[in-house]
């Protein structure tokens, strides 16, 4: 496989520099890996390194996860057939969270066998081989967990081998949650950071597991509330990315754009002012908090999804009463 990451990102220590992190399948040219790290991050990546004898899980072409490693993997393009072998962690049982974002996923393992839907999950042991097979593949998410961070795994109650509703809450969360992180969207730089969205992730995997009740059929403003704040997550998770659109959130979300757009009207704005607001206040908190090196104000406006510059300088202007570099001067 060979290994890529943004450029610009040094290899760093692992406190430091918490960043999207690709692992590209040799199989994958340059130009089909940019353009897949331009559809889910919004910018091209540069290879760094060969490591032809690392396997990809799930025989993937691609997998996004993190640097440093905090057990997060989005499997692009994964196989029809996988067997995931047994496996200890230093003499400690293994466990792993399965949930695939698109497509169905049969899971076999011992006597046991679970069908898995689009945003559905279920949690595994790998005390024996887990046998995978996929319909409609697209992408499949993997945490891998810490039974020191999630002490219920340990219990014949853990859950284990039950299928997590799509509707859970604690999967909901940990679905956008996982989603900020594997795109670089919250600034872990220091190991304490960095552990502490470990324990999320494990607090949130503890809340799926251990809600058993079942769905409880939402009134129609709850359902609505529940839709526009999902969108809103998703939207959030590609600010950066200069199609995001209307069409591409209701496609992704299964619904009309009109549907998307009566959604915001409740809310009392439209689609296209909640991201530009949502674009704006990224670009503010860019300019005003970072340290060291001030970045220049066209790469702030341009990783925040704009692609005119004097555009981003007049909604800069008129949201907050100043100009970008007067917001960069005050925050230096």
């Amino acid at each position: 496989m060979a290994v890529a990451t943004r450029p610009g990102c040094e290899a760093a220590p692992e406190a430091r520099n918490f960043a999207p992190f690709w692992l590209v399948s040799a199989e994958v040219g340059r130009d089909e890996a940019s353009a897949l790290s331009r559809r889910i991050l919004g910018h091209a990546t540069a290879r760094e390194a060969e490591t032809p004898d690392l396997p990809l899980p799930f025989d993937a072409r691609c997998v996004l996860t993190t640097r440093p490693d905090i057990g997060l993997r989005s499997c692009f393009g994964p196989a029809l057939h996988w067997v995931w072998p047994p496996r200890r962690n230093e003499g400690d049982l293994s466990y792993i969270l399965i949930r695939p974002a698109e497509g169905r996923v049969v899971i076999r393992q011992g006597g046991g066998r679970i069908a898995l839907r689009a945003r559905e999950a279920a949690a595994l042991a790998l005390d024996q081989a887990a046998e995978f097979v996929l319909a409609q593949p697209g992408r499949i998410d993997v945490i891998e967990l810490d039974a020191a961070l999630l002490p219920l795994l340990a219990g014949e109650a853990a859950g284990l081998m039950r299928v997590i509703p799509r509707s859970n809450p604690g999967l909901q969360a940990l679905a956008h949650y996982g989603a900020l992180l594997l795109r670089g969207l919250l600034p872990l730089n220091s190991a304490e950071l960095q552990a502490l969205a470990r324990a999320h992730v494990h607090d949130l995997v503890g809340a799926a597991l251990s809600d058993r009740e079942p769905a409880v059929a939402a009134v129609p403003a709850d359902r609505r509330a529940g839709r526009l704040a999902a969108i809103k997550a998703d939207i959030e998770a590609r600010l950066e990315r200069r199609d995001l659109g209307v069409e591409m959130i209701a496609t992704l979300h299964g619904v009309s754009a009109r549907v998307v757009q009566k959604l915001f009207e409740t809310d009392g704005r439209t689609f296209s002012d909640y991201v530009l607001e949502r674009r704006l206040d990224r670009a503010w908190h860019r300019l005003v908090t970072t340290e060291g090196v001030a970045p220049a104000i066209s790469a702030v406006a341009y990783e925040v999804g704009f692609g005119d510059l004097s555009y981003f300088n007049r909604c800069f202007r008129k949201r907050f009463n100043c100009s970008p570099s007067e917001a960069k001067a005050a925050g230096a």
